[in-house]
């Protein structure tokens, strides 16, 4: 199936070819290494041991102080005091990048009734501007029906209601927040015939059940409601797929009737969803296991229960902030470094830990300035707008920029909630940067005076809590998938990019997206002395110097290449039964994949060679660093995953059931699950066509002569 012309060369011709390529320009990578006089790692340590925990300390503080969600007035001062900060740390440009983008704003007029009256009814306080709980780009209406126990609104867990026999058409889902994306789980009982979901969080996953909760502990009280968005599709609906001008067309909502979310939706706090639980009646009690379901009753409630939802959609102004430090030797090639400025509320650790963080690097950078050093790449810092109702102001300027990005984008590192309870270190990248995460770990110390270094702490922790020993190999690095601001530059462009923080053991932070994610929770039970900011900044800042700054990026395309032939076959491996009923062979998927393998190994061989020689060419380094640069962009796909058109990368891209989780050929494995022979072999063809690119692009070599 997948016999297709391509160039193929032996292992002992192509390191002949690159032979002379690496001889001629071996040099550079020492003598580019070295700004103003000085070493890449002497550099990179003054500019570490310049991050300053104190400073970032009275960062958070003063950016955590008031609620700001996309929108506000707050919001935009908080802009405003981005744009006068980099603009005195004397950067080459500090520019305003606006959009118009639909949000989704919460009135007072939502509710829950049943036994004849109003039970609930989130309103807004006028003293401190905090919105009322909702769920943003819920569908709008009211619905009514008995309620049924949901769970976590997974697949698996309607797969196992409708096993026992329950019927969930015209119910209303009871559901708990975790394991999953929230709008994931209305797609999911909308799937099944459902009229609407109330969603709360369980004290025995992040609230009392776990312990004392805030003030006195870490835990969500039982008062404590998450917001979020439940759309699917991320950036502006109303400009799907182009980008948001203020001027430009907008759809109606008529029109983006497909891609709006299908639910009417509402959270609740669990002092109220403890009293819905009380209405149902049990269908098989035995079932519900404290050990999985907590032991609650599936229903349906004995009561009707009448949902009603009233959103405000409307044009908002997004307003991202820009600042660049142009590069030197190539300032057409840019290293880009993100984070969010809106919060649901305060949002001392979701996004200001890492606001504040990127803030001290920014102002690390401009202390290096002074002295006269410029990076050899362009260093672009973005703070982007209106992130947690869908990830608007960076998806927008990534469809505005996309013929840029895609000639001179090397990288985007993502710092969002880089600290919130720090037991665990959690890593995410393309398979290209793993090692160089893993390198800037080993170089940074840790904040735990258990370890002596980030990378020592990530093998422990992951000894302590997964009970997993990586002594003897790495840690593990974890898929992207669209949770925060990298979506977009993977997805819709293919750029390699890096996530990172330190977190819980268990999953979400208690009090994420509550009014109770505060500077003194984060003081209190986070980062007292902010020490974890400190060295995560530190860590940051080596992976951004060495991007910026090393003559050969420091990618891998063998670790790349290693992780897919894995992934491949593991598919293949997972799967094995259905692709033996769809008739489907996937032998030269297989064989392919362990063909990037092979040659992804003698490139790396060949870039090892890099040392002490004393020619230079340009041109010959250019080359060889964009074939690095470029190599997730060998498998974008213009029209898309299937149903998915925003989603473009066919090796790695949200899961469809989850989309805060990471997949790896998510369009095989989505058409194997629906059973569907064609399109699992026509997406098959596809990975196998940018597979084949893929080694072509590193056999290519260009002839000076």
């Amino acid at each position: 199936m997948f016999e297709t012309w391509r160039y193929y060369v032996t292992r002992r011709g192509f390191l002949i070819g690159l032979a002379v390529t690496l001889l001629i320009v071996a040099v550079i990578v020492i003598v580019a290494t070295t700004t103003s006089g000085t070493s890449t790692d002497e550099t990179s340590n003054t500019l570490a041991n310049a991050i300053n925990n104190t400073k970032i300390g009275e960062n958070v503080q003063f950016f955590a102080k008031k609620a700001h969600p996309a929108g506000s007035e707050e919001n935009l001062e908080l802009a405003n005091e981005i744009v006068k900060r980099w603009s005195s740390y004397g950067f080459n440009d500090v520019f305003e990048n606006n959009y118009q983008v639909l949000l989704s704003f919460p009135t007072d007029n939502s509710y829950i009734k049943y036994n004849g009256e109003v039970k609930y009814q989130p309103k807004h306080n006028e003293d401190t501007n905090v919105i009322p709980p909702f769920n943003a780009f819920s569908k709008n209406g009211k619905v009514s029906g008995k309620v049924v126990y949901v769970n976590y609104g997974t697949v698996e867990d309607f797969a196992k209601l409708e096993s026992l026999g329950v019927d969930l058409a015209d119910k209303i889902a009871l559901c708990r927040y975790g394991k999953i994306f929230r709008g994931s789980k209305a797609a999911n009982a909308h799937e099944k015939g459902m009229f609407g979901m109330i969603l709360y969080t369980d004290p025995s996953d992040s609230g009392s059940g776990k312990g004392d909760t805030f003030p006195d502990g870490p835990w969500l009280p039982d008062t404590g409601v998450q917001r979020g968005n439940v759309k699917t599709i991320k950036g502006d609906l109303s400009t799907h797929l182009y980008p948001s001008y203020v001027g430009g067309y907008h759809a109606s909502e008529a029109e983006m009737e497909e891609i709006l979310p299908k639910l009417p939706v509402i959270p609740i706090p669990y002092t109220e969803a403890s009293k819905i639980h009380n209405l149902m009646k049990s269908i098989n009690q035995a079932f519900a296991t404290p050990d999985s379901w907590g032991g609650y009753k599936i229903g349906p409630s004995s009561e009707v229960i009448e949902l009603n939802v009233e959103n405000e959609n409307r044009l908002t102004q997004c307003r991202n902030i820009i600042s660049v430090i142009d590069g030197k030797e190539e300032p057409d090639r840019w290293v880009i470094v993100g984070f969010h400025r809106d919060a649901w509320i305060n949002g001392a650790a979701d996004p200001v830990s890492g606001l504040s963080t990127v803030m001290e690097i920014t102002r690390s950078f401009s202390e290096l300035m002074k002295t006269g050093w410029q990076p050899r790449r362009t260093l672009i810092f973005a703070s982007w707008d209106a992130e947690e109702p869908g990830i608007m102001g960076s998806y927008e300027f990534t469809e505005d920029y996309m013929t840029s990005l895609k000639h001179k984008a090397v990288t985007y590192i993502n710092m969002d909630t880089i600290v919130s309870q720090p037991e665990m270190l959690n890593m995410k990248s393309t398979p290209n940067l793993f090692e160089l995460l893993y390198s800037a770990a080993k170089a940074t110390m840790s904040p735990d005076p258990g370890y002596k270094t980030m990378y020592d702490f990530w093998v422990g922790a992951e000894k302590q809590h997964n009970n997993k020993d990586y002594s003897k190999g790495n840690p593990p690095v974890s898929l992207i998938g669209s949770g925060s601001d990298y979506t977009a530059f993977l997805n819709e462009v293919g750029i390699s990019c890096i996530d990172f923080a330190y977190k819980t053991s268990y999953g979400t932070y208690p009090v994420y997206h509550t009014q109770y994610d505060t500077y003194e929770w984060l003081i209190k039970f986070g980062d007292p002395n902010f020490t974890y900011h400190q060295r995560m900044g530190q860590f940051a800042i080596r992976v951004i110097y060495s991007l910026a700054n090393e003559a050969l990026l420091p990618m891998s395309p063998q670790k790349y290449a290693t992780e897919v032939q894995y992934l491949a076959a593991d598919l293949v491996e997972k799967y094995a039964d259905s692709l033996k009923a769809l008739g489907v062979n996937t032998t030269d998927f297989i064989a392919l994949s362990n063909e990037f393998l092979e040659v992804s190994q003698v490139l790396e061989e060949a870039l090892e060679q890099f040392d002490h020689e004393s020619e230079t060419d340009w041109l010959l380094l250019r080359n060889l660093n964009d074939k690095l640069m470029l190599l997730d962009r060998q498998f974008i796909c213009e029209g898309g995953l299937p149903g998915r058109p925003s989603f473009r990368h066919l090796l790695f891209a949200p899961s469809s059931s989850n989309t805060y989780a990471g997949a790896a050929f998510p369009g095989v494995a989505d058409e194997i699950i629906k059973q569907a022979q064609k399109s699992t072999e026509k997406q098959l063809s596809l990975v196998a066509t940018k597979l084949d690119a893929a080694i072509r692009s590193m056999h290519t070599t260009i002839s000076f002569s």
